[in-house]
């Protein structure tokens, strides 16, 4: 799979369960794809992970991060499930029991392995659809995105400065 079939995706799935504003839900989403989310404290190196036995799945979640970087973890594990990683061999998977185990760690954002990209695609694409960031940009009517807008947006979409800027770079607005 490419990082364009995992943004295509996460930007099918937003339009198939008739989100249309922002922030989108993600624990409504994990629900309805049959997948239950827990907080915990997950050690000091994980994130969040993706806990796969059979047809059933279970997201856990690092209680103590920041609202945005659990939406963006739980937004992560969702596209891990979606795009079926973890019955796929590789390093983010941990196989014990007939148990699948994919954790967000912090090899997750360092761009090397492609499971990690596509996953990371797919959660920026699932909280920022292109669709809805247009809506919202155009509603701005600026002729240039500046700083607060970036904030505002980013605030809206219940996402950091740091990845609204990311999104709206690869959507060409910035």
């Amino acid at each position: 799979m490419s990082t364009l079939a995992a943004r295509n995706k996460a930007e099918a799935l937003v339009k198939r369960l008739r989100i249309s504003n922002p922030p989108v839900p993600v624990d409504r989403i994990a629900q309805e794809l049959g997948l239950s989310v827990v907080y915990m404290n997950l050690g000091a190196d994980v994130s969040g992970l993706l806990f796969s036995n059979g047809d059933s799945s279970c997201i856990a979640v690092q209680e103590g991060d920041h609202p945005n970087r659990r939406r963006f973890t739980i937004a992560h594990e969702i596209g891990h499930h979606y795009l079926r990683h973890q019955f796929e061999a590789g390093e983010h998977v941990h196989v014990d029991h007939g148990n699948y185990i994919s954790h967000r760690g912090p090899r997750s954002s360092t761009g090397v392995d492609p499971k990690e990209i596509e996953a990371n695609q797919f959660a920026a694409t699932l909280l920022m659809p292109s669709e809805m960031i247009l809506r919202k940009v155009a509603a701005i009517r600026s002729e240039h995105l500046l700083d607060y807008h970036v904030s505002q947006l980013a605030e809206s979409f219940g996402v950091s400065e740091q990845a609204m800027t990311i999104r709206l770079s690869g959507l060409g607005l910035l």
